[in-house]
């Protein structure tokens, strides 16, 4: 039975209210719909969304994740077939009512029994091989304090941290400190996750003892360690391995497989694994332990090999993000892959296992045991939840064209960088260096905006060989006019020292102060970006100026709201900065003139609690601007007060106000930067500034924040389900 056939079931079973229920089930059965009809015509597996992930739905994972299209006949099999596929759908039709209703068969429920024992004063200890922080295991975290959630069962932890100390002595002593724990605590069950717990704990301490212990994590192979035992049993973490290369392959110019990861032992022996069961010792590794490494590596690796595995970054100890997704978006050129969900934004697929699967599963089942199940009574288990994603900036970045039906399979990432990303080839490695670009951003450099600006220009400068510096007015901190007007002044002669080639200036009080008073018709050329709504104010275009214009969605944000609410009446509440007062001005000219519209620019989070209360009687509907400027903003305590009194469809239009409203359409700071970076390219080219036409932003994203929607007691319906880009479970 599909996940979320369960979750109907079980919600009506027992009588819980189905608010936010709905919104999964509803988007769950949508996508399974169109799925099968996908499936009927194209003969590709059927997948749907359950809890905002995509799932690949198969009795046999590992036949039928991958697409694979049929050969000739192809028509005559549909043909011989229809007859028994028309009929699975009438009868999926006929029986889903009465499996709602009627209460249908729970395969779980047998084993749901031996949950309703009484759980008081039982401990469970938790040993991860690893530390907190790093993905797989926190996803293993999440899924054991998920199963565990509503039982008096206490928890604890410890984390041995044998991925960052990887040596054996260290994994020994590791498993000193946490035998002397289980001899304090005194645990009803321990939870074992990944090989290293195995290999220092479980085996020298624990096997063929008395304590009864889950297995999760581990890779592949268990005989190694003597499982099953009496008191052991547990969850196998398997690969669909040929799967995966038989996808690479159908992208790759030859069968030559590499593999590069981290140099830790759990990835040495996955190699070693994998060469004997699939690659026949054809699989060719590439462990390394830096930043530069990896470069080097990866490099090299594109020579030799036709497809790679990318496979994990634990153990490089200078791992950094966001310079290995922008290495790789500009040098990938073969197809890479890995089975790990948290390496999506690094290659071009991932196959990945649900850890939080893993997690579930060995809570469960430590709770089976505490329900008296012995150990040699639950037999082991192979991970069976599987997703694909597809990286459309890898892919742009290896010039390749996915088909329509691979994409309405997968779980598509990147595409918003796909698509601001220059074409591969068209810049070459330091082709400007010695240019010098000056970065006049109006705000501070921890605020989310100026984040994601100077996010999208170091991508767009990236090893371009331009010298960019950055000056950050903090006009959101320190926003009075005649601090402003000498920060203004500072900026001025920070530019003038540097002698850049280009400026580039973010946002209105950078406009204000420094490039319409002393930079404008001068001999520098500035490109500008984030100026709301109107750059006419500030004398733009000029000769040496060009620009995109930032337009918020407020009419789409307010029409959506509009749905949802009661009245017509509208509330706005920001923090009190010159750019909300510039925005405010503009609305009430633009958007707001046709409707009953209460403000509150407000400069404290007291200040900020009374405009919500006061809305509650003053307004239908409530966007929830920006908090900067918002003296002492406390991000838990916002979300908090909100559940507790907000009732009122609430929205925004800041990535990072998604967490205080229900609807987000979110502008891009990154499309800004792009824009801004490319201009001031075509500038070093050669183009004049007044050559160069301003521009609007076009690019929006919607976010649905369901435990906010549950909050207010507003339910979201399909049609605006499946149009989010994200749902904040």
């Amino acid at each position: 039975m599909p996940a979320c056939l369960h979750q109907i079931k079980d919600n009506i079973s027992d009588n819980k209210p189905n608010t936010l229920s709905t919104f999964q089930t509803c988007k769950s059965w949508m996508q399974v719909l169109d799925s099968i009809i996908l499936f009927l015509t194209s003969n590709y597996t059927v997948s749907g969304f359950h809890g905002g992930i995509r799932i690949i739905y198969s009795l046999d994972a590992k036949k039928y994740l991958f697409p694979k299209k049929t050969g000739s006949g192809t028509r005559n099999q549909w043909f011989k077939g229809e007859i028994f596929l028309l009929f699975i759908i009438a009868f999926l039709f006929l029986c889903f009512p009465l499996a709602i209703f009627a209460g249908a068969t729970d395969t779980r429920s047998k084993k749901d029994t031996d949950l309703k024992a009484d759980f008081s004063n039982k401990k469970i200890l938790w040993v991860s091989s690893y530390h907190q922080g790093y993905e797989a295991n926190d996803a293993i975290e999440t899924g054991i304090r998920a199963q565990l959630k509503g039982t008096p069962v206490e928890l604890r932890t410890f984390f041995m941290d044998t991925k960052r100390n990887n040596t054996s002595i260290q994994g020994q002593t590791a498993a000193k400190k946490a035998f002397s724990i289980i001899e304090q605590f005194r645990p009803d069950a321990i939870i074992a996750s990944d090989d290293n717990a195995q290999r220092y704990l479980v085996v020298p301490y624990l096997k063929e003892k008395s304590i009864p212990i889950v297995f999760c994590g581990v890779n592949w192979d268990i005989k190694k360690y003597g499982y099953p035992t009496a008191n052991i049993t547990g969850m196998v973490e398997v690969d669909l391995t040929q799967q995966m290369y038989d996808l690479m392959k159908s992208y790759a110019t030859g069968n030559k497989i590499g593999f590069l990861s981290g140099n830790v032992d759990a990835e040495r022996d996955m190699v070693q694994m994998y060469n004997t069961r699939f690659f026949q010792g054809r699989l060719k590794p590439y462990f390394v332990e830096s930043m530069a490494e990896f470069k080097h590596a990866f490099l090299q690796a594109q020579q030799e090999v036709n497809m790679l595995y990318i496979y994990n970054y634990t153990g490089i100890k200078d791992w950094d993000p966001n310079e290995a997704e922008l290495f790789l978006s500009r040098h990938t050129r073969i197809p890479t892959g890995s089975h790990n969900d948290f390496m999506a934004p690094f290659v071009t697929f991932v196959a990945a296992k649900s850890l939080l699967e893993h997690g579930r599963y060995a809570a469960k089942t430590a709770l089976r045991i505490l329900a008296g199940v012995t150990p040699d009574k639950i037999a082991v288990t192979e991970n069976k939840e599987v997703e694909l994603y597809v990286n459309m900036r890898m892919a742009k970045a290896a010039s390749f064209v996915f088909p329509v039906d691979l994409l309405q399979t997968a779980t598509v990432i990147s595409e918003i960088k796909a698509y601001l990303d220059p074409d591969p080839g068209t810049i070459m490695p330091n082709q400007y260096a010695g240019k010098k670009i000056f970065l006049l951003d109006s705000y501070h450099e921890e605020y989310e905006w100026s984040t994601g600006i100077k996010n999208g220009l170091l991508s767009g400068f990236y090893e371009t060989g331009v010298h960019l510096h950055s000056f950050h007015m903090n006009a959101k901190q320190e926003n009075s006019p005649d601090c402003l007007k000498k920060i203004g002044q500072k900026a001025y002669d920070a530019i003038v020292q540097f002698q850049p080639d280009v400026v580039i200036a973010c946002d209105d009080a950078a406009q204000k102060y420094v490039v319409s008073p002393y930079l404008r018709e001068q001999k520098i050329p500035v490109v500008f970006c984030g100026v709301n709504w109107d750059a006419s104010e500030y004398g733009y275009p000029a000769s040496n100026i060009t620009g995109m214009i930032e337009e918020e969605p407020i009419g789409g944000l307010i029409a959506l709201l509009q749905q949802f609410a009661k009245g017509r009446r509208l509330g706005y509440i920001a923090g009190n900065t010159l750019t909300q007062q510039k925005l405010v001005k503009f609305y009430h000219q633009n958007h707001f003139h046709q409707r009953m519209t209460t403000t509150y620019l407000v400069d404290s989070m007291a200040g900020w609690k009374d405009a919500v209360l006061k809305m509650q009687n003053a307004a239908d509907m409530l966007v929830l601007s920006n908090y900067s400027g918002i003296q002492n903003w406390d991000s838990r305590q916002a979300v908090q007060f909100i559940k507790k009194h907000n009732t009122l469809p609430t929205g925004g239009m800041l990535d990072f106000m998604t967490p205080y409203v229900i609807f987000a359409l979110e502008r891009i700071p990154e499309e800004q930067a792009s824009y801004a970076a490319n201009t001031a390219l075509r500038i070093l080219d050669g183009t004049p500034a007044s050559q160069i036409p301003m521009e609007k932003n076009i690019l929006f994203r919607l976010t649905l924040n369901l435990p906010m929607a549950e909050a207010s007691n507003i339910t979201i319906p399909c049609t605006i389900l499946k149009q989010a880009e994200k749902l904040i479970q």
